[in-house]
């Protein structure tokens, strides 16, 4: 499986390119750690790791449910 990061908020880190909120990672862990990175603050400026393969939201950073 392969994952990819999204947000509503731009996602932009001052110790990480911005080409990371884009690509593809084979482990959910790396990919959650970079999109936590990707926001000021995760628990209000929802971030999600995506399954690319299925398009299920597999982690969010939010306790809402997604639609």
């Amino acid at each position: 499986m392969t994952y990819r990061i999204e947000s509503d908020f731009v996602l932009t880190s001052d110790w990480l390119p911005a080409h990371v909120f884009t690509q593809h990672y084979d482990s959910i862990s790396i990919a959650i750690a970079t999109a936590i990175e990707g926001v000021d603050d995760p628990e209000e400026q929802e971030v999600r790791v995506i399954c690319v393969e299925t398009g299920e939201v597999v982690w969010r950073s939010t306790e809402e449910q997604y639609d």
